[in-house]
């Protein structure tokens, strides 16, 4: 019996301590890897806002595919004249071939000056 209660002791401890191990594992498993950007478009500024001195961030929500091109935007927040700018010049970016599609987020400032 006492060893019973030993090896139940022991297994239970063993569970605990590997699951924030488990934890991370899955997190690193989850979490998209950095791509590097070989081909950057810059965004065209909306003349109206350009000339009125208007400008913003825009954050855009990317999923990259194996091949590296861009193959959907999705934005997050900004201007949405902005944001239409902003995903036509991030639609045509690529990045370098990876084994799996990944998704990132981006951020473009528009500064009028």
């Amino acid at each position: 019996m006492y060893r019973t209660r030993k090896t139940c002791c022991a297994l239970g401890v063993l569970i605990l301590v590997s699951i924030p191990v488990l934890d991370l594992f899955v997190a690193a498993q989850n979490a998209p890897s950095p791509r590097k950007l070989v081909y950057k478009v810059a965004p065209k500024y909306p003349r109206e806002l350009k000339q009125n001195e208007i400008g913003g961030v825009v954050r855009l929500s990317i999923s990259i595919s194996p091949n590296g091109s861009v193959a959907k935007v999705s934005p997050i927040g900004g201007n949405p004249v902005l944001v239409d700018a902003a995903t036509a010049a991030v639609k045509q970016w690529k990045y370098v071939p990876a084994d799996r599609p990944t998704t990132t987020e981006v951020q473009l400032d528009f500064v009028p000056h």
